[in-house]
This record gives structure tokens, sequence and C-alpha cells, in this order.
């Protein structure tokens, strides 16, 4: 079809442009720099193909082949990778990161299952098979297998856009504002590909080419740039909402520095100066009246005793000793044995890991502020904690079985502060839930270096 080559390149070019551009925008965010792959693998793969259409022999055709194939699929994986993390960079679920790998390790697998065990080999379905001399006797069922596997690439992609659905469906406001572009640009691709696996599997008519291809070209071309679009709006909002949360930040950090000067003043000032009078007190009936002087001293011991009680309940509130000698995992089960109810705690044994201090600290004070809101607004429910350590990153989730959140119900000031808090070092943090089904307070941060 006269002027298909061009629109390929055309799309190859997209694609590797909004790659390059939102690996630009952000550089550490895991969905620009799978987007930038997905393109760089596109590319790769067109260039293998073509190599394989015009090579002579057999086993030059056969490696080239399984080449193409090989970074074609690696494309596809790599595209919902950039799905299952968009726009933030961050996967929603372990399982999330697993499927990635999944699909990953059957990129590769499939094609060589293929080259290893298939009679005949074609570059296309539109194109002649031509005999595989690598293929070895007695390995027929594998190249059979990584044929099937092969053939469900396009279910790959619809899998990974039906992920975005949820991902937009569960996530907050600003997650749906973000995501709201890139959904309806890419319905086009997902009704395209349904209709390639409807034809594949049951055998439906073909459509007209001269209709189809051009219009699945252009949606593909469309589609990378739906996924820019969505890791830019990902960061107009991280402006935006970097200017807010300094504010937030400063006022938070006055206000603190208030309420610390009042618990010391009103507190142990107090406890201090009235060990003072005791102590001069006591000087003066040291002579005359031993017995009262010594009543005076121990008198002086408990307002010394007290005072000192008040200064570990202040450190507590600001870092608790047992998080920075023993780590996050047996600060939060401290925490949670002196609650009035009990807290479910699940954890892995990553998660048990040394952190930066401060990842360690953002960590302990979100469980606890969301289990504590959790506690005083939904009595009764059923609360559970879980701590993830997956791939260098942590994961910490505060969900409860309560009324969940009311309409129109935002984060408070204190998750707004802890929010602020986990995302200034480069993590995220959402609120979930709706009325009737409890509330999800999860915080995610990223691999900072492994433990520390």
């Amino acid at each position: 079809m006269p002027g298909v080559g061009l629109l390929i390149g055309g799309v190859l070019v997209t694609w590797v442009a909004s790659g390059l551009a939102a690996v630009c925008l952000t550089p550490r965010n895991a969905a620009a720099r799978s987007l930038l792959a997905a393109g760089l693998l596109l590319a790769a793969s067109t260039g293998a193909e073509s190599v394989a259409r015009e090579v002579a022999t057999p086993v030059g055709f056969a490696l080239w082949r399984t080449a193409g194939w090989i970074t074609f699929l690696g494309a596809v994986a790599a595209i919902v990778l950039t799905l299952t993390r968009l726009p933030d960079g961050v996967a929603d679920s372990v399982w999330h990161v697993r499927l990635g790998r999944t699909l990953a390790v059957l990129a590769v697998a499939a094609p060589v299952l293929e080259l290893v065990g298939a009679a005949t080999l074609a570059v296309d379905a539109d194109s002649p098979a031509r005999e595989n001399p690598v293929a070895l006797a007695g390995l027929e069922p594998l190249g059979t297998a990584g044929t099937v596997v092969r053939a469900t690439e396009p279910a790959w992609v619809l899998l990974g856009i039906v992920l975005l659905l949820l991902r937009w469906r569960n996530g907050s406001a600003q997650r749906r504002r973000e995501l709201s572009w890139a959904l309806g640009s890419i319905g086009l691709l997902a009704v395209l590909l349904a209709l390639i696996v409807v034809v594949e599997v049951a055998g439906a008519p073909v459509p007209p080419e001269p209709v189809f291809v051009p219009l699945f070209l252009l949606a593909l071309a469309l589609f990378p740039v739906a996924l820019l679009i969505g890791i830019t709006r990902r960061v107009r909002s991280l402006e935006a909402r970097l200017v807010e949360s300094r504010e937030r930040l400063v006022t938070a950090e006055d206000a603190a520095r208030r309420a610390l000067e009042r618990d010391l003043h009103d507190g142990v000032q107090q406890q201090l100066v009235a060990a003072l009078s005791l102590t001069a007190l006591a000087a003066r009936h040291l002579e005359r009246s031993p017995e009262v002087a010594g009543a005076t001293v121990s008198e002086v011991g408990e307002r010394v005793r007290g005072a000192m009680t008040e200064l570990r309940e202040l450190v507590r509130g600001i870092r608790p000793p047992v998080l920075q000698d023993a780590g996050l995992v047996p600060a939060i089960e401290s925490r949670l044995s002196s609650l009035p109810a009990a807290v479910e705690l699940h954890t892995d044994p990553d998660a048990a890991a040394r952190r930066p201090a401060a990842v360690e600290a953002a960590a302990y004070f979100v469980v606890t502020e969301a289990v504590t809101n959790a506690l005083k607004h939904a009595p009764g429910s059923r609360v559970a904690v879980r701590i993830t350590g997956v791939g260098g990153r942590l994961e910490t989730v505060v969900a409860d079985d309560g009324p969940g959140p009311g309409p129109g119900t935002s984060a408070g000031g204190g998750l707004r502060g802890l929010q602020d808090r986990v995302e200034s070092l480069r993590g995220s943090f959402s609120v979930t839930g709706a009325p009737g089904t409890g509330t999800v307070v999860r915080a995610t941060f990223p691999d900072s270096g492994g433990p520390r």
C-alpha cells in the first residue's frame, strides 16, 4: 500500500520523540523511561524486520526474524509498563511490577521458542514462511507454544489499558484529572486492538486494508502523545503543588515551633522552675529541719522525673528513639502495641531493611497518623497496616472497613502535611475510598539507593 512506509516512519519518530520529551521532563519517572524504551524498541524491531526480509541465508533470516520479534514484543511490554505507571512512574501494587517482568520474559521467550522449535518462520502473517534451519527435532511443541504466546501481544496492550482504567477509577481526584485526556485519546487504539483480537480469535472478516491500516497507524502515533500529555500534566501539577506545599511547610514549621515552645514553657519549664524553688527551700531547711529538707529533696526528685517524662513524650512526638535505634517495623510495632484497639500489622522480609532516616520517619508518621484517624473516625472497624519493600521501594498502606470518607471529603491538615513530607522525598501519597467501603491511605517511597 503506497505511503505505508512513510506512515510507519512517522509513527516511530513520534514514539521516540515523545519518549525523549518525557524523559527530559521527568528523568526519574519510570513511566517516561519505559515510554522512551518502547519507542527505541519499536524502531529496532522495524529495522530487524527489514533486514530479515532482505537477507538471503536461511540462518540469517531466522536470527534477524527472531530479533525483530523480541524487540517488538519488548516494545509492547514497555508500553504495558508505561500504562501501569502513568503518570507518576509508580506502580499501584506488587503484582503490576510482576506483570511487567513476566511480559518482558515472554517477549524474549516466545520468539526463542519459535526459533528452536518451529520448522518454518515468517516475518508476519502476510509474508511467506521460510524454512528454519535452527529448529531442533522433537521441540515442535515448544515452537507451537511460542507462536501462541506471540499471537497474544495485542491482548497485552489491552490489559495495560484496562489497568490504566482501574488506576483512574481507584485514584484520587488529582490522578483522574491527570489521566482523563490520556484515556480519552487512547480509546481509538483500544477499539482497533480489540478488533484485531476478535479477528484473530474468531476468524472474523478482516477490515479493508486501505481504511484500517492508516487508521491504526494514526491511532498508534497518537498513543505516545497521549501518554506524554499525561506525564506533562503530572509535571505541571507537581509544580503547582510544590509552591503550595512550600507555603504549607513554612506555616507548619512555624506552628510546630510555637507548639514546642508552648509545651516546653507550660510543662517542662514549669517543672524545672518548681524544682529549682524546692531546691532553694530544701537548702534553707537543711540545718534547722533536716526532716523537712529531706521531704523537699524527695519532691525535687519527683519534679525532675516528671520533667524527664514530659521531655521523652515531646521527643517521641518528634522522632521516637526506637525508630532511630531499631528501624521502621519495630517502631510501628511499639506504637501499635500501645493503642487501645487492636490493629493488624502485615510486613514482608524486605520491609525490615533499614532506609534513610527521612524515609523511615515519614513512613512512621504516615502510618501512625492514618491509624489514629481510622480509630477516631471509624471506631470499631477493622484496621490493617501493610508495610512492604519491593525492589528497593517502600510502601505503607493503612486500610479500614469503616464508613469511608464522605462526599467532598479531603485530606485534613495532618494528612496534607504528611503528603507534603512524602512528596518531598519523591514519593507518592493517596487517600482513596468511598462511602461504605472504608478508607485506604497509601504512601510509596522510591528506591533511595538501597537500605541504610
